[in-house]
């Protein structure tokens, strides 16, 4: 009974309509999912504003380049098959998989296109609905993410199950870990189950979160014009090898290890610094770990009207104030960044600090 009574209330949750209201204290660009937490860096209005400025080409046209990238491993693993070759297929398109999933991010934000329903169809169309996911279902948890970053309202905590019904962190969540647990952690959520979870739930729960009726019918189509492709052409193995396989393995992978990055093991001096962790990725982490500018998170949170495109812009002019150089935990590479979150041995104490998404 208490099962049916979870799960009534998780359906609740998804039905209710997405707050729409900008709750932050003076903001400087009014936004949905502005924070409702202080904001030590206060950048100039009109500084903000010039950054915050859509470019829908740059979106359109980096979510092209994704799928390019993906037509081409495909196309050179059918034609120079072999085993290895096939491997470094599946962490590539898995990468790619994870870098539509950071652009579907960004439109959960309304930051591709700026006619709120041609920016969630384009998202849905090409981003989403691929991942098996829906814009509106990630908006969902993820405007409360913002607006509640690391309080008991933040809505990762429910989709990431980082806490236990008693508020406490799940052993998943605590870091920092001995190297050993945290490959663990990684490797179990990159063999497949967690991958095959994902899907179901992303797709079950995209039907259930409130959006037009045309978007759901626009949904139906979709999924069902790729079965009957797929059926059509006798591809559904391919498409086992080419898309759930680096879905459940390499993809999810990444989205833990950012994940870890963002929020793992943050410490500052100041709370609100505290908050998330800046990674500046190494040119080949940008590739396979950390596309399209994700790693500026401190950034991200501060101002999520600012699209990925000029995040790098935004943390150069952050970077130029001697608070946000001193007290932001601004770290040079992935590796650097996990590098916070280990400890040498298990008998060591250990600070338990929560990962929360995004």
């Amino acid at each position: 009974m208490p099962d049916v009574a979870k799960l009534s209330r998780v359906v609740a949750f998804l039905r209710a309509e997405n707050p729409l209201e900008d709750i932050s204290v003076n903001p400087v660009v009014k936004h949905p999912h502005n924070t409702s937490r202080t904001i030590p860096e206060r950048l100039p209005p009109a500084k903000i504003k010039e950054l915050s400025q859509l470019q829908p080409a740059k979106a359109v046209a980096a979510t092209a380049g994704e799928w390019v990238a993906i037509g081409a491993a495909i196309a050179l693993c059918a034609t120079f098959w072999h085993p290895i070759v096939y491997l470094i297929a599946v962490v590539f398109i898995g990468a790619r998989q994870h870098a539509l999933m950071i652009l579907g991010h960004d439109a959960s934000h309304y930051r591709i296109l700026p006619t709120r329903w041609q920016n969630d169809l384009f998202a849905n169309l090409f981003l989403m609905w691929p991942m098996f996911a829906s814009v509106e279902g990630f908006r969902k948890f993820h405007g409360t993410h913002h607006q509640y970053t690391n309080l008991p309202d933040d809505g990762n905590r429910h989709i990431w199950r980082t806490h236990d019904a008693a508020g406490e962190l799940a052993p998943d969540w605590q870091f920092p870990k001995t190297k050993t647990g945290l490959a663990l952690v990684l490797l179990r959520r990159a063999a497949f189950l967690t991958g095959m979870f994902w899907i179901v739930r992303g797709v079950v729960g995209s039907f259930l979160v409130p959006s037009p009726h045309w978007m759901l019918a626009a949904k139906l189509v979709f999924y069902g014009s790729a079965a009957g492709a797929l059926t059509f052409f006798g591809a559904w193995y391919a498409f086992l090898l080419c898309w759930i396989v680096p879905y459940c393995t390499w993809h999810i992978a990444a989205q833990y290890i950012r994940l870890i990055c963002e929020h793992s093991a943050v410490e500052s001096d100041e709370e609100e610094y505290a908050v998330t962790r800046t990674t500046v990725p190494t040119r080949l982490e940008s590739i396979f770990i950390l596309p399209r500018n994700i790693g500026y998170h401190i950034e991200h949170h501060w101002y999520p009207s600012v699209p990925f495109y000029r995040l790098p812009e935004l943390h150069r002019e952050l970077m130029a104030r001697e608070g946000f150089q001193t007290k932001a935990v601004v770290s040079r590479s992935v590796f650097a960044s996990l590098a916070e979150c280990v400890r040498e041995s298990a008998a060591q104490g250990r600070r338990e600090t929560g990962v929360l998404a995004g």
